[in-house]
């Protein structure tokens, strides 16, 4: 009895040795071959694209691969202490806080399609200058009943500065964009109305994509291309607003200031022009729509990164720029931080965004703004008082014709136009 207790005990083992072992060998090549997987996924989706060769030894032989949708909606780069600065009691620091011009509700102006960029600028020189002090609303040929004040303002060097007061900041808003100048003309109408409520010093900058002649919009190279160029101008920005083009604010309190230690993004709640649905609230992972930073912020996590081309993908990575940096984002209350969201065609879907973003951080300091003076370039900056817009080529080093010195970002040689200020 005893020995056969003893074989059946000795067999017992040796099956579960060889179990063991088994699950062992079964783990290591699947785990393997799962990283080789996903290698090349991630270098099939790149390069069925065409949005740029990588080359293999950049690309990680191993990362974290995680259900990303999953990891966005679940994660929140708010700051714990979700403090706004208070401005204390420097009088300097008062605007737009005690701007005797707040009003709440901002009377947004959707106009009529034939709207064009000199009406905007004639309604801000002319039309609303010479508004009577006892007149409610103003008439148009492209929008009835505006209800704008004439706020006192006077534009000089570039700037327009609120007469009789000393702003806390000097604010650049810059916003992307390639076509949808219908959209472009609705948001300048707005938005210098809005800013003068809260009696900031500002420019608006918008930044168009002119080439190449495609669909694949790249967002993240038109924002690193004009802080570039924006930072070797002589107006002493001290406030960057990164704007959607297609978004207007609907409340005042919803200040358009930097803070001093964080990022500021106010795109909380957003409802679709004639949509009676209400607002939606977007995911706490969410940068994009309008963010408030400083240079220094910019440049800390290395502005965008170059390689998005189409619809989605680049805000999120830098979500996770923020993230690896250890930075997160105050944003306002709310109530104030809400936006109306004019209509507009879908852009082309980035089918390589996850692909991207699986190892976006490891790209941090390789590929975003201190990256960019090779490869685009301003072809045209037309300056009005109430905008510069610069067109660019975003893919400048396709063109082989052009040297590396060439395509680095400058203003010599361009077509500029310049008006007298006002």
């Amino acid at each position: 009895m005893r020995k056969i207790h003893f074989r059946r005990l000795r067999s017992s083992s040796c099956i579960i040795i060889v179990l063991f072992i088994f699950i062992l060998i079964f783990t290591t090549r699947y785990q393997h071959k799962q990283e080789n997987t996903v290698d090349n996924q991630e270098k099939k989706s790149i390069g069925s694209t065409e949005i740029i060769s990588i080359p293999a030894p950049t690309i990680p032989t191993k990362y974290l691969v995680v259900p990303y949708y999953e990891f966005v909606m679940r994660t929140s780069i708010t700051c714990r202490i979700n403090k706004i600065d208070n401005p204390g009691n420097n009088p300097a620091n008062l605007y737009p806080k005690y701007s005797k011009y707040l009003r709440g509700p901002f009377p947004y102006v959707i106009p009529s399609t034939n709207i064009t960029f000199n009406d905007v600028e004639q309604f801000y020189i002319k039309t609303l200058v010479n508004k009577p002090k006892n007149k409610q609303m103003i008439e148009t040929h492209f929008a009835k009943n505006i209800t704008f004040e004439n706020i006192p303002y006077v534009f000089k060097d570039g700037l327009w500065f609120p007469v009789g007061v000393t702003s806390a900041q000097r604010t650049a808003v810059l916003v992307t964009l390639q076509g949808r100048y219908y959209n472009a003309k609705t948001f300048l109408l707005n938005i210098h109305a809005f800013l003068r409520r809260q009696q900031l010093t500002y420019t608006v900058i918008l930044i168009e994509q002119v080439a190449p002649v495609t669909p694949r919009f790249n967002k993240g190279r038109l924002y690193n291309t004009a802080i570039n160029y924006l930072e070797k101008q002589s107006l002493n920005i001290t406030c960057l607003i990164l704007h959607d083009v297609d978004l207007i604010p609907e409340n005042d309190g919803n200040y358009y200031t930097c803070e001093r230690s964080h990022p500021k993004h106010t795109t909380i709640r957003v409802r679709k022009l004639n949509d009676t649905r209400g607002y939606t609230r977007y995911y706490e992972f969410l940068v994009g729509g309008v963010l408030l930073l400083t240079f220094d912020m910019y440049k800390k996590f290395n502005g965008f990164s170059n390689l998005y081309w189409g619809w989605g993908g680049e805000d999120d990575d830098l979500a996770l720029r923020f993230i690896e940096q250890k930075m997160c984002v105050v944003r306002p209350t709310y109530e104030s931080a809400i936006y109306i969201a004019l209509q507009h065609p879908t852009g082309k879907r980035n089918s390589a965004r996850f692909g991207l973003l699986t190892w976006s951080t490891l790209r941090l300091y390789t590929d975003g703004y201190e990256q960019i003076e090779l490869l685009t370039r301003i072809v045209h900056i037309n300056q009005t008082s109430i905008v510069t817009h610069l067109q660019l080529d975003v893919d400048a080093i396709r063109d082989h014709k052009h040297s590396a010195s060439s395509n680095a970002i400058k203003t010599d040689g361009i077509r500029t136009k310049r008006i007298k200020p006002v």
